[in-house]
């Protein structure tokens, strides 16, 4: 007989050798008990080969190499889902469902044919088992864990998270799943639906941006974290000047792997600062810095930084742009590449590009055509000088105590409603920690 609720609505239901799944569309995915078959058994095998060969450890290595041009290409709905599940982590509870929802993503990217609902399977009839399923404890335990563990991503128990009780009741997982799991386990549910769904996203793709947050928000990345931060205000109590914060991150850019995009964060966490303390025009905003491992990497933007409002049809409206060029010597093209911009957007008023180095060639003529065409004020400055005239003309809006601050903890993921930074940043904070150590 079975066991479950006959109101209308999404259901499990309980036979005696299966359960049952009511969708909300009405359909309906079943689940039978029993011997492993062999289809499971040689996805089982396989999986395990897989894993042998290295496949989550080449996951990590490239996911978070700063040097590598990767996207996460999947709904901002998913990866909310994800910063829910990775932000639940503490010392007492959200390990396990991390380490559980890694290890079932890393099945599913490696067979996407095998449900990662039936954590278990067994060709003993003294077991239980699910005849599709497959034995995550064993997957687990011999792969999983120990890689988390060695890359330090995810501090579990050594014989894996399957070892929690909760994790290891007789029922699929799923959002009906009778065990109450610590952590977010909601989130969990909606990213288990969603790769179990057909046209559902790339599990591959939510692995890597699983593991990229392990590595930047997990808990060895908060150590990172709380020890710069920490020198930060030792720093900041001191006192600096406007030019001892412009060395101290020029410095850490320079000497920063993929050093061009730190020099946009660099940059946007300078006008964060005037943002904080209303030194943008009444009625605008900074836009959030944009995040380069999304799949549209530009967005339509003019610039790195966009002082914005919203128009009354809800349009985005550009009043100020910067581009932040690092390293580059000929700005010919990318100066005529933000003039075709303005096309699109003809109510900007100041655009410009920001350098690394001094500029040294002329580029008046283009300038001032792009002036005359757009009727636009286009600037193009170094950084030393940028950050100068911000600071001449901030009436008070600046102080270079709140932009290092701003600067570290952009980097610290602690600011990701405005600087929502999805390269790998563990290793640029450990080196403005030592950076920050001859300025204490």
């Amino acid at each position: 007989m079975p066991h479950g609720s006959e109101e209308d609505g999404p259901r499990m239901i309980v036979f005696e050798d299966r359960v049952e799944f009511i969708r909300e569309d009405g359909g309906h995915e079943v689940y039978r008990e029993g011997k492993q078959t062999e289809a499971a058994r040689e996805r089982y095998n396989y999986i395990k080969s897989e894993l042998d060969d290295g496949y989550l450890e080449d996951r990590i290595n490239r996911i978070t190499n700063s040097e590598l041009d990767v996207s996460v290409d999947v709904s901002q709905e998913h990866l909310d889902n994800i910063d829910a599940i990775v932000d639940a982590i503490t010392s007492e509870k959200g390990r396990a469902l991390s380490g559980l929802l890694c290890g079932q993503l890393t099945i599913k990217s490696i067979a996407p044919e095998q449900s990662v609902r039936l954590h278990k399977g067994s060709n003993s009839s003294a077991h239980f088992s699910w005849k599709e399923g497959l034995s995550m404890r064993t997957i687990d335990s011999n792969y999983i864990a120990p890689t988390l563990r060695d890359h330090d991503l995810l501090r579990v128990n050594r014989d894996g998270v399957m070892m929690t009780r909760s994790l290891a009741e007789n029922y699929p997982y799923s959002r009906f799943y009778k065990a109450n799991i610590r952590g977010a386990q909601e989130e969990w549910a909606e990213i288990l639906s969603a790769v179990e769904s057909e046209n559902g996203p790339d599990p591959e793709e939510l692995l890597d941006y699983l593991l990229l947050s392990f590595y930047n928000r997990g808990e060895r990345a908060q150590e990172a974290y709380e020890s710069v931060l920490s020198l930060v205000d030792e720093v900041t109590e001191r006192g600096l000047t406007q030019r001892d914060a412009t060395r101290i991150i020029s410095e850490h850019v320079s000497r920063s792997d993929h050093a061009a995009r730190i020099f946009e964060v660099a940059l946007h966490s300078l006008f964060q600062v005037k943002e904080d303390n209303s030194g943008l025009p009444l009625g605008y905003e900074l836009k959030p810095l944009t995040q380069m491992r999304s799949a549209n990497k530009k967005h339509g933007n003019i610039g790195d930084l966009e002082v914005v409002a919203q128009d009354a049809e809800g349009r985005r409206r550009i009043r100020e742009a910067w581009d932040a060029k690092y390293g580059l010597r000929d700005l010919a093209t990318e100066i005529k590449e933000v003039g075709d911009k303005l096309s699109n957007h003809p109510e900007t008023e100041i655009v410009g590009l920001i350098t690394s180095e001094p500029v040294t060639a002329s580029y008046d003529e283009i300038i001032e055509g792009i002036e005359s065409k757009h009727g636009v004020d286009f600037r193009l400055t170094d950084f030393e000088s940028f950050v100068r005239a911000q600071f001449e003309g901030s009436e008070g809006h600046l102080s270079p105590e709140d932009w290092i601050t701003a600067y570290a903890e952009s980097l610290c993921q602690q600011r990701r409603d405005r600087a929502p930074i999805d390269e790998p940043t563990r290793e640029w904070v450990e080196s403005l920690g030592e950076l920050l150590q001859f300025d204490r």
